[in-house]
């Protein structure tokens, strides 16, 4: 019976999305007998529980929460170099706490693991075991939430049944030691792998791989913090010391080996396989085209997935991410990929220094038919993950152009004087390059100036960059991934839906954990050899080159930058970072690199220059992470209220 029917038939309030308009009667009207006695009460609140995971998806807003309903002005991926946006103007964390939201999940989840066992009589035991097993999965998932922001949190794995049994002092919980709480999500999940069916019985739901394979993400987070975590805060606990941030270096390889026997459990089920339905050896084309579909629809590599669809519940992806040239109303380019993150691609020429070459070996740019042309070469998984000046997207041709440069380029066109420096073009006093202050006053330059009849083209081209603050682009590339091919591109009315777990990532965890276990020297199966064969694998599907040999896999950055190509803007970068402890190390007055794409009238070809982001508005866009948001701050509202909880460090 599906979800909405089983809702309808219960009479239970808003538990999922899809069900948010019904006027029915509260959950308090029913007993527990009703709730928890029959498989429809037991499914709607585990679609309940399901609806209220912390999945950071389209709905995923960090200034605001989870499940956010308005326009989203800024953007995860803006905050790690991935890309840049007109709203995201310096390091940031989370405007929000998790901390409520988290223990309330818990709580609703540990209330069904108690009743479901006393009224499984009128339920078989399969349905039972389901139930308690995807319980487990949701606690785990929770609690990872949790402890990858705070650390140690409190550990509670049963009611807190204030004031029947638990007085107000038997509520003032410790926080466990940040190990506890790791091991307590690796109990949980192997309870649910152990108890899951390998199929999943309905859309949307849990099978034992899903939680294999959220096991191999969480483990490998866990592994991390053991490894290169630094910060130790120990708090003593009515004369116990324990370490409620920090996990002891000596348990990095229990994790890694924890997090790469998850991922082989899924990979040597054979249920799951990287999509390549599209793809063809030697063909970019169909590369491209298979990379960009595979978020797009159902395919061998999703694992878990949350849905949406014009029906039920939908999002504002697109209009948030959108070219300024397709939109029909509401936002656009909010998400502007940086060249920092497109150089980490194969097949585009580079310097010395492995940056972007567009300035040839006599000192002039070097000019392109196209700006596509620069990167012709590129693995198609660029092109598919980015939209490149020129490029098209919904039978279009993005038209990204930052100005129109009218001087003679017989010689060659010289750098322009602020070439990889801070100022905004408008501030040179060049004649002949030719700007717009914004997209409203964008004019159209001939590219003939001997006949004021013929073509012309605007200094800015359909979406920018420009001078002001305006709409647009301002980072010189769009963002591909996930857009929609075609349907509405205003408000909330995108129904792609969010891929939270995939085989691609299964791969990566595993290819890491396997690189660490290699590192520390541990004994078992040829990490090294497992690591360079799934590398391999997502480069092939990619369309990068392979690495030519075990030897060259030498260094962890290469597994590191691999999983930074492949699940880019998927909102996993943020949390990578911050587990490998270098997100400081990237954002120590950092300010990250745009393209601007120029046409010369004279030469009728493009040149590329490559600087910083553009201040605007007063903003300068300087990123500098504070090392205290490794652990974020408890609230304070629990810290008055319970004096056992101790703060993290820093706040």
């Amino acid at each position: 019976m599906k979800l909405k029917k089983i809702l309808t038939i219960i009479g239970l309030s808003a538990i999922i999305s899809a069900c948010t308009d019904l006027d029915i009667p509260p959950v308090n009207l029913l007993g527990e007998n009703d709730i928890y006695s029959s498989n429809e009460g037991v499914m709607s609140n585990m679609a309940r529980i399901y609806s209220r995971l912390p999945i950071e998806d389209f709905k995923y807003y960090y200034p605001s929460g989870f499940n956010y309903s308005g326009t989203q002005y800024k953007q995860m991926s803006c905050l790690t170099g991935e890309a840049v946006g007109r709203d995201t103007q310096a390091a940031d964390s989370e405007g929000f706490s998790y901390w409520d939201d988290g223990y309330s999940q818990i709580r609703d989840i540990n209330m069904l693991l108690e009743k479901v066992p006393q009224y499984s009589s009128s339920m078989s035991e399969s349905n039972v075991n389901m139930y308690l097993a995807e319980a487990r999965f949701a606690r785990a998932y929770t609690y990872f939430a949790l402890a990858k922001r705070y650390g140690g949190v409190p550990l509670i794995d049963a009611i807190v049944d204030y004031p029947a049994s638990v007085d107000m002092e038997g509520t003032h919980l410790f926080r466990a030691s940040e190990e506890a709480i790791w091991d307590f999500i690796a109990s949980d999940l192997d309870y649910a792998i152990q108890n899951l069916p390998e199929t999943s019985p309905q859309k949307g739901r849990v099978n034992k791989y899903v939680a294999a394979a959220f096991k191999s993400r969480a483990m490998l987070y866990a592994g991390s913090i053991a490894k290169y975590n630094t910060v130790n805060e120990v708090q003593d606990q009515n004369g116990t010391s324990v370490r409620i941030c920090g996990i002891p270096s000596n348990r990095a390889t229990d994790y890694f080996k924890a997090a790469y026997d998850a991922a082989k459990l899924v990979v040597e089920s054979n249920k799951y396989t990287l999509y390549k339905g599209q793809w063809k050896a030697n063909d970019p084309v169909a590369q491209y085209n298979n990379f960009k579909n595979l978020f797009l629809g159902e395919t061998s590599e999703n694992i878990f997935v949350k849905y949406y669809d014009a029906t039920n519940t939908t999002h504002d992806y697109d209009q948030s991410v959108q070219p300024n040239q397709t939109k029909t109303g509401g936002n656009d380019s909010e998400v502007n990929p940086t060249m920092d993150f497109i150089e980490m691609f194969d097949g585009i020429e580079k310097d010395e220094n492995g940056r972007f070459k567009n300035i040839g070996d006599n000192g002039k740019y070097v000019l392109f038919n196209s700006p596509l042309s620069a990167f012709a070469n590129a693995e198609p998984r660029l092109r598919a993950t980015v939209i490149l000046p020129m490029d098209t997207y919904r039978g279009q041709i993005i038209d990204i152009r930052r100005g129109i440069w009218t001087g003679d380029a017989s010689n060659g066109i010289s750098p322009l004087a602020n070439e990889g420096d801070i100022g905004n073009c408008d501030q040179l006093t060049d004649p002949h390059l030719k700007l717009a202050a914004g997209l409203g006053s964008n004019p159209a330059i001939s590219l003939n100036p001997g006949d004021p009849n013929g073509t012309s083209m605007r200094a800015a081209g359909a979406n920018g960059p420009v001078s002001n603050w305006d709409f647009g682009n301002v980072g010189g590339i769009y963002l591909r991934k996930y857009l929609a091919e075609s349907g509405a591109t205003n408000g909330f009315k995108s129904t792609q839906s969010w891929i939270e777990i995939r085989y691609a990532e299964v791969l990566l965890n595993q290819a890491e954990a396997a690189y660490e276990l290699f590192q520390a020297g541990a004994t078992g199966d040829d990490y090294r050899t497992v690591a360079y064969n799934n590398i391999n694998s997502i480069r092939e599907r990619a369309g990068a080159t392979l690495l030519s040999g075990e030897a060259n896999l030498d260094d962890i950055n290469i597994v590191r930058t691999e999983r930074r190509k492949e699940l880019a803007f998927e909102n996993k970068t943020y949390w990578d970072l911050k587990r490998w402890r270098v997100l400081y190390e990237e954002q120590n007055n950092r300010r990250f690199r745009i393209l601007n794409s120029f046409y010369s009238t004279d030469a009728q070809k493009y040149f590329l220059s490559v600087k910083f982001q553009e201040p605007r508005a007063g903003f300068q866009y300087i990123f500098t992470f504070d090392t205290r948001y490794y652990y974020q701050p408890i609230p304070t509202s629990e810290i008055n209220k319970n004096p056992n909880c101790k703060q993290n460090p820093g706040f």
